[in-house]
């Protein structure tokens, strides 16, 4: 799955893009699996799946508690800097696009908890946990794409 530049200008269009991020990035380390099976990494390739699986179900419950506030608007967001590719990758490139999947979840959070921190503390408080696991996965997946 890509995506084109989202549409972030309320709080209800930044909780969508996150909920698809998640649910994505979760598919694609289910897809990868096996690719990554041959190299060892099947473990951590169902570990980030089901990682990101809680993180959509953590998503989708704040969404429901916040739902009144979806309306709010936020300012200051540039949606083309959160374009992903979701989509499986061949074996090389498995590695690659975790990494970059890893970094635009860390950008969006890290950039939306801020926005998101004038209109709701929770909200902005759950994607800055997201952005600081996002950041610990990629320096992970950069530490095994130097090997």
């Amino acid at each position: 799955m890509s995506t084109a530049a989202p549409e972030l200008a309320t709080f209800g269009s930044i909780l969508r893009f996150a909920i698809e991020l998640e649910a994505a990035t979760s598919a694609f380390y289910g897809s990868a699996v096996d690719v990554l099976k041959k190299d060892g990494l099947e473990a951590l390739a169902r570990e980030l799946s089901a990682q990101h699986a809680s993180r959509h179900r953590l998503l989708e419950r704040t969404r429901q508690r916040v739902n009144e506030m979806v309306l709010e608007p936020i300012a200051g967001l540039d949606g083309s800097r959160y374009a992903f590719d979701a989509t499986p990758a061949p074996g090389d490139a498995v590695l690659a696009r975790a990494l970059s999947l890893e970094e635009v979840a860390g950008r969006f959070y890290a950039e939306t908890s801020a926005a998101a921190r004038q209109a709701l503390v929770e909200a902005s408080r759950t994607f800055r946990k997201l952005g600081e696991e996002s950041a610990r996965n990629a320096g992970r997946l950069r530490g095994l794409s130097e090997i």
